[in-house]
């Protein structure tokens, strides 16, 4: 009996303990089937809230100001979920050509910068015609300082004493012509109270031009002696003191033989004796220096001399620059155009000098 006793006690503490067991098994899948139905609502209120980004986003926008957040024209959402601000749109990239400016639906940014550098592009000016100014004379294609070549016709051999002047001295000057078939010697020598004070020798030739100086020399009191060489084979002027050269022009002369030279091309050509006619010759003297004289033809003026009074051209060369040379020469057709006076300055603090003709005749 006891025995019986125990064993039904064993058997309802075994069904108590069964039944506790499954209790507790029936207890666990309530709860796990509970969150799983939790985690079936939160993926629908997710795919809820989804739904509705997508339609807020399909909707269209109310205003045209595209940074205004769209609203969305559907149905409220439910109440258990909070309404989500809609997202804006991820801007499309659309492949393009280089270069070319991204397109995006209602964008209104500045559209992108080529830095892509590109060749250097040449504009041409179209060429404007040049039209001078009234009253202005065209303008002249020749050097300006361009000389003529002039027929000449050559004095024979001829000496013609002056008084010779500087200021307040007085003294005399000869000029001494030597021309032969195929050279020439010319001297013009001053003094003054029996003192030498200046002598200037050209020798030369003649060509086409008239005279052609070979070699000029210039002396003056308690000065060296200066030469010019005008070497005809090399085609320049070369001088003593000095390094400078010059180019060998057509009709060039040095500071003495363009008294012959001026002379010659007068005699030549009648029509260069008519008042306002000009003469360029171009000149070289001995000290590295060489430009043009342009004589200015004045007319006829009356000369008293040694010999009487006779009508003389005069011819003027003015200066171009303040201490240029000045160069004032009367000539007539009696002394075969060989000036019967001249007057010659540089500056305007220059005294200069001047020649008064006496006497006229042939060298010795």
């Amino acid at each position: 009996m006891e025995a019986l006793l125990s064993t039904q006690a064993v058997r309802r503490h075994r069904t108590g303990l069964a039944a506790l067991v499954v209790a507790a098994l029936v207890a666990h899948l309530l709860i796990f089937n509970g969150l799983a139905a939790m985690g079936a609502g939160a993926r629908e209120a997710s795919a809820l809230t989804a739904a509705v980004q997508v339609r807020v986003v399909d909707e269209p926008v109310a205003t045209a100001d595209v940074m205004t957040p769209a609203v969305a024209a559907a149905s409220p959402a439910p109440a258990a979920l909070r309404p989500v601000r809609p997202t804006r749109p991820a801007r499309p990239v659309i492949a393009a050509p280089a270069r070319a400016v991204p397109v995006a639906t209602q964008d209104r940014s500045p559209p992108a910068i080529d830095l892509t550098p590109v060749a250097a592009l040449t504009v041409i000016a179209p060429a404007l015609p040049i039209v001078p100014a009234p009253g202005l004379a065209p303008a002249v294609t020749a050097a300006p300082d361009a000389t003529p070549v002039y027929a000449t016709q050559l004095p024979p051999a001829l000496v013609l004493r002056y008084v010779m002047s500087r200021g307040a001295l007085r003294g005399t000057g000869e000029l001494t012509w030597k021309p032969a078939a195929d050279r020439y010697d010319l001297a013009l020598v001053g003094s003054v109270a029996g003192l030498m004070v200046l002598t200037q020798i050209s020798s030369g030739g003649f060509d086409a031009a008239g005279v052609a100086p070979v070699r000029f020399t210039d002396q003056r009191l308690r000065r060296g002696t200066k030469a010019a060489n005008f070497q005809r084979a090399a085609n320049k002027i070369s001088f003593s003191g000095t390094s400078a050269e010059f180019a060998l022009r057509d009709g060039a002369q040095d500071r003495l033989s363009w008294m012959v030279q001026l002379g010659a091309i007068v005699a030549a050509n009648p029509a260069l004796r008519e008042a306002g006619a000009r003469i360029a010759l171009y000149v070289v003297g001995a000290n590295g220096d060489a430009s043009v004289w342009a004589f200015d033809n004045l007319g006829a003026e009356s000369v008293s001399t040694g010999e009487g009074t006779v009508e003389a051209l005069k011819f003027v060369r003015e200066p171009r620059e303040p201490y240029d040379t000045q160069v004032q020469v009367w000539m007539d057709a009696t002394h075969h155009y060989l000036p019967v006076r001249a007057t010659q300055k540089s500056g305007p603090d220059d005294d200069g000098f001047e020649l008064r003709l006496q006497f006229s005749g042939p060298p010795p």
